[in-house]
Order: structure tokens, then sequence, then C-alpha cells
């Protein structure tokens, strides 16, 4: 559920969180760009291609799920709850929470500048599955877009930066709490509400872009939330106090709606995949 806008946003807040740094090299006495060991990006490729991995995987099985659901149930594509009662569909989600958990514990390790392409490979292992199990078949186009996929994690790989952007919640909430992207998150939110309860109902039908655009946006915003808390994870267990910060707390809430957003708009995008 890694997407390029978070990719984007997270990328800026590390040159600002860079920008310390003095033209002869040298960084200033900044808490907000702290070294980490070398282990940690080790950790967090992992952690990320993982999840990767688990997320195409259960893309597939959702999407087996509710077609098997709409036949059994006589529902059209996008409507109807019968998916609830399959296995296959279950055995996804299960997937999916645990592809999710390991791209929240990868932020944790590395940036999400680092993180979020590496999400790409769910796209790949599920365009592999589908032509093997839903009988899929992939466009010359389609083939060279896995493979730039592919290449690109690998290059953001061998270049990700050493430093961390965000070092704990104090200096997330810092970021988060000023003017700029407190506009752009509302303008995102209200654009969100407006797709899915005005241009959904007339148009979500006929393309999945609709929903996909929901989720992309929303996406975006849980990116940069889920690497605040991973952050703050990592500085509680340096033995620096971290729980007992209330906007950890907003970010927490503000993660899981927006997942379980994700979770039901994709749902309805599979039918159109």
């Amino acid at each position: 559920m890694d997407v390029a806008a978070g990719h984007v946003l997270v990328h800026g807040i590390e040159l600002i969180a860079r920008d310390n740094t003095t033209s002869n090299g040298t960084t200033t006495n900044n808490p907000a760009t702290p070294e980490r060991p070398p282990i940690y990006k080790v950790v967090g490729i992992i952690l990320a291609i993982c999840s990767g991995l688990f997320i195409g995987t259960s893309f597939v099985l959702k999407k087996i799920g509710l077609l098997k659901a709409n036949v059994k149930y006589n529902e059209e594509a996008g409507e109807g709850y019968g998916y609830l009662k399959n296995a296959f569909w279950w055995t996804g989600m299960t997937l999916m929470i645990v592809g999710e958990i390991c791209n929240f514990v990868a932020y944790a390790f590395v940036d999400a500048i680092l993180v979020t392409p590496l999400g790409a490979l769910s796209v790949v292992i599920c365009t592999i599955l589908s032509a093997i199990f839903l009988k899929e078949r992939l466009s010359f186009i389609g083939k060279v877009s896995c493979f730039l996929c592919i290449v690109g994690s690998v290059v953001i790989v061998l270049n990700a930066p050493e430093q961390s952007a965000v070092a704990d919640i104090q200096s997330m909430q810092r970021y988060v709490l000023t003017p700029g992207f407190l506009s752009y998150a509302g303008v995102i939110i209200i654009g969100c509400v407006i797709v899915a309860f005005v241009v959904a109902p007339k148009y979500g039908k006929k393309s999945m872009l609709v929903y996909l655009t929901i989720c992309s946006l929303i996406g975006g915003l849980s990116v940069v939330a889920t690497q605040g808390l991973g952050s703050a994870v990592i500085a509680q267990i340096a033995g620096k106090p971290q729980f007992n910060q209330w906007f950890l707390y907003v970010l927490l809430v503000f993660v899981v709606a927006t997942l379980l957003t994700e979770i039901i708009f994709l749902n309805v995008s599979h039918d159109y995949v």
C-alpha cells in the first residue's frame, strides 16, 4: 500500500531535514539526522521484500475469492459482501496484513524513500501469479514495466541515504504540524471524499482508476504516518520516551483509518483488474 505520493512527500521532508548540512560537507548537530547501523538497512530491505511477496500474493488470492463469491452469490462486480464468506479471500487478507506488518516494521529501520519503491515488487509478484493462476495475459509493455520496476528498485537500494530524516515522534510532529503539510493533507482528504461520493458512483464501474486513485492518494499519507510510528518505536528501544507523546497516538489512529480505507477500495478495484 506503499505509493508514489508518499515517496515524493517523504523525500521532500528528507531534503528539509538535511538542509543543515554545511557547504564543506560537515553536518550540524541536528538530532533529526542520526547515523544508523548498517545492519538496519539490511533488515529494512529484507522486510520490504517480504512485504512485497506477501502483498503481491494476497492480491491474487483475494481476486480469486472475489470471483468465486460473485459467482456463488450472484453478485455484480463491486457490490455485495459475499467474499467475506470465502476462504481464499480471507487467506489473501491474512497475507496482506502480514505484508503490511513487515512494511510497517521496515519503516522503523530505513527511510520511506527506500521502502516505498520496493513496494513495487508486489506488482511484479502479482503479475506473475495472475498469469499462472488467473490466466491473465501480460502484454509486451507490461513485461517491460515489470523489468523497469525491478531495475528501479535495485538502483534505489544501492543509492539510498544512510541518514534518517525523522528520528523520533517529536521531530515527526514538527514536520507534520506545519501549514504546508496540513494544507497538502487537507486537499488530499477532501479530494478523496469527493472522488468516493461523487465520482465513484458515476464512473466507478467503468474504470478501476477511480478507486485506485483514492488508494494511492490516501496511501501517500499513510506512508508518512507509518514512518513516524516506526521511528518512534526505534527511538523508544534506544531509550528515548515516545509513548508519552500524544502525537504518537494521533498517528496511530490515522494509520489505522487510512489502511482500512485502502483495504475497502482495493477490494472494489480488484473486480476490474
